[in-house]
């Protein structure tokens, strides 16, 4: 894992099959790009690092921990 790199960590997380969805059907992935629709959080308004670490971050805060 490259702790440096947001969108290989976010790979990873795919990558395991663990991202469960909501009640809608709806994965965290899902959800981040409607709130990055909302919120003006999308890659023409900020910049790709910064897009890269909020949808990390907001994927990771979504997992369910058993």
């Amino acid at each position: 894992m490259c702790y440096s790199d947001p969108d290989a960590i976010l790979l990873d997380i795919l990558q395991t099959g663990n991202l469960p969805s909501n009640e809608h059907g709806h994965t965290a992935l899902d959800d981040f790009n409607h709130f990055g629709a909302y919120s003006g959080c999308n890659p023409s308004q900020v910049s790709s690092e910064a897009y890269a670490w909020a949808r990390l971050a907001f994927v990771s805060a979504r997992l369910r921990t058993s």
